[in-house]
């Protein structure tokens, strides 16, 4: 389908693509950006899902910073009546890799202890929200300082040195079953010793600039399982995966069960390479998003 873009999300891996090194290769010249809002305005034959004029947001590989778009409609999903479009563009990279850390890869049920590090950014405020929507019996957010109120988390944790003892007693002693690490750096020692039985540890970031090594013989003894997860691959193997994730989060939005986060900054189109650049030297102060087009 065609989409009239409205706003693109802004994201560090952006900054991946444009320096050569992204995971997934394609020739230059190339367009970056993940994901975007808009309406749509041209349908592909045997689409029916969606409609004309149908208000939409999009997870892509590459190519979001446009004001017009072809993409695949399995990675397009409605946005709810009266939703922000500016606020929908945001949506889909941040509640997308959530709900594949937790849900496809962790497999998260009710019996589950979750805890997400870097609870304070947007993917990890997203993967808070789904924890508790797929039903995990305690959610535990881990931000730098901790002084953050999270209504979706049943605590919210300092990542200090004692931050696995903390969670320790939090669980009376059980550990966390589900851990989605993405900051890695100093904090990811605390995570790993506090993973329960069997547990599993999912990373898809790295927020504090450091990926953290792990010893095998951790793994073995405790019988836990570390899981990768990127969005963008599975934007090109698995796309089908990719927009039922997409849906069902966007359900819940639709039912007023996650509520995502506005964008701090809109800036127009044309000052992507100035966004970029805040988001490189991490002066953003949150979720930035280009306007594209006045709907």
């Amino acid at each position: 389908m065609r989409i009239k873009v409205h706003a693109v999300g802004v994201n560090f891996a952006e900054l991946v693509q444009l320096s050569g090194n992204f995971q997934i290769p394609v020739d230059l010249p190339a367009v970056p950006g993940f994901e975007l809002s808009g309406t749509v305005t041209e349908l592909g034959a045997g689409v029916d899902r969606l409609s004309l004029g149908e208000r939409v947001v999009a997870l892509v590989c590459w190519g979001a910073y446009a004001e017009e778009v072809v993409v695949d409609a399995v990675t397009v999903a409605g946005v709810p009546d009266g939703a922000d479009l500016d606020t929908a563009a945001a949506f889909p990279v941040a509640f997308g890799t959530a709900f594949m850390c937790l849900h496809h890869r962790a497999q998260v049920n009710a019996n589950d202890v979750v805890v997400v590090s870097g609870a304070n950014g947007n993917v990890g405020h997203a993967a808070v929200q789904v924890a508790r929507q797929l039903g995990a019996v305690q959610v535990i957010a881990v931000t730098r300082d901790g002084t953050e109120t999270m209504a979706h988390a049943d605590a919210v944790l300092a990542s200090t040195d004692k931050l696995a003892a903390q969670i320790a007693d939090l669980t009376r002693g059980h550990g966390a079953d589900v851990i989605l690490d993405l900051v890695g750096g100093a904090v990811f020692p605390q995570l790993l010793e506090a993973v329960a039985w069997e547990g599993r540890v999912v990373t898809a970031g790295y927020a504090s600039g450091n990926i953290p090594n792990i010893s095998l013989l951790d793994v073995l003894i405790r019988n836990i399982a570390v899981l990768g997860e990127d969005i963008a691959a599975y934007t090109v193997r698995e796309p089908h995966r990719v927009g039922d994730a997409l849906r069902t989060c966007v359900g819940w939005w639709r039912q007023g069960a996650v509520e995502p986060r506005p964008p701090v900054t809109t800036m127009p189109l044309e000052d992507a390479a100035k966004a970029l650049s805040m988001v490189a030297q991490a002066s953003a102060g949150g979720k930035i998003v280009l306007s594209a087009n006045s709907l």
